[in-house]
């Protein structure tokens, strides 16, 4: 496991994009039988929805982009219970290769995320993204678009002038999540999908957006330290 420093930007030197989706779950790391889910969504799966809204299924492709996170108002967690099938006897109708799980699902999320714009002319995240906003027609994806689990489908996906999200960062109820060396959440930057050892960390807090003035904190997305 390696964890990685802050970065800190001019927010207007990020692309902006509003989310929301009506149900989500972002489990928390090494959690058993009860499944407790992030307030938030984590780097590593916004860097994911952006991938899947530009049909992009290379996830090494945009290696190295910056992003920042700020939630809007507060999601309502509720806890459901699930039957989670595990073969350990080989009569599948066996009781013991079933056993009930909680989970905590987030109602009503939404959320901004800024993506830092290219300078040097070369087509970056922010680009694609803004550019499959702008002409939908000329991108290749498939299945719905998700917010985490498959299942839980994002409904509303908005790119932002400066001025908008400038104007939401200054509400009182918009949380930042905030690289931190002291945070006291530790989030995935970047999944190991085979083993856990090359998932890659970063501790983060939330911050009221409008206490920041001139820097916004981002995560950089990569896979290593």
């Amino acid at each position: 496991m390696s964890t990685v420093g802050t970065l800190f930007v001019k927010p207007e030197d990020l692309g902006w994009i509003r989310v929301s989706a009506p149900i989500s779950s972002f489990t928390v790391p090494f959690a058993r039988e009860f499944a407790e889910s992030y307030p938030f969504p984590p780097p590593a799966t916004v860097y994911g929805i952006l991938l899947s809204y530009i049909g992009e299924v290379n996830r090494r492709r945009f290696m190295g982009a910056e992003i920042a996170i700020a939630l809007i108002g507060q999601t309502l967690p509720s806890v459901v219970i699930r039957k989670m099938r595990r073969v350990k006897k080989p009569d599948l109708n066996d009781p013991s290769n079933s056993k009930p799980d909680f989970q905590t699902l987030l109602t009503g999320l939404k959320f901004l995320v800024g993506v830092r714009r290219r300078t040097s002319g070369q087509t970056g995240l922010w680009e694609k993204v803004n550019d499959a906003y702008l002409h939908p027609d000329t991108v290749y994806r498939f299945g719905g678009l998700s917010c985490g689990e498959s299942h839980n489908l994002i409904d509303e996906f908005s790119v932002l002038d400066w001025d908008d999200a400038r104007k939401l960062m200054a509400r009182d109820e918009v949380m930042l999540l905030s690289p931190s060396e002291r945070g006291e959440w530790s989030v995935p930057v970047w999944v190991d999908h085979v083993g856990s050892e090359g998932t890659v960390w970063a501790r983060a807090s939330l911050m009221p957006a409008r206490s920041i003035a001139e820097h916004v904190g981002v995560f950089a997305i990569n896979d290593r330290h």
